[in-house]
């Protein structure tokens, strides 16, 4: 196997852990939750808003759309190490579209 089909499987393999991982770290944190929205309507009554738990939902849903960021900022690092230039400024220009509409969107 060639050092250039050795780096490609490291990529993917650490890109696959990335996006597994993320998953699941991000399941859990909204499964948490609404748990604690559930306990706090059982709690406080079943008329009331479970607004408890929403926070961290809102965290979990945000890890899940940080996941397509970190996967470019991994391919950026992993790029680079690797001295490949041509594919670091690629994903570079990814961030920086990226960037630009969150800004926009922001605005």
């Amino acid at each position: 196997m060639s050092r250039i089909a050795r780096a490609g499987a490291r990529l993917e393999h650490w890109l696959a852990a990335l996006l597994h991982y993320g998953t699941w770290i991000a399941t859990g944190t909204i499964a948490l939750g609404l748990a604690i929205a559930l306990a706090a309507m059982r709690t406080t009554g079943a008329g009331l808003p479970a607004s408890a738990g929403m926070p961290v939902v809102t965290i979990g849903i945000a890890l899940f759309i940080l996941l397509p960021v970190m996967r470019l900022i991994l391919m950026l690092g992993v790029f680079l190490h690797q001295r490949d230039y041509r594919f670091s400024a690629i994903a570079a220009l990814v961030l920086v579209i990226v960037a630009a509409g969150l800004v926009v969107g922001a605005a």
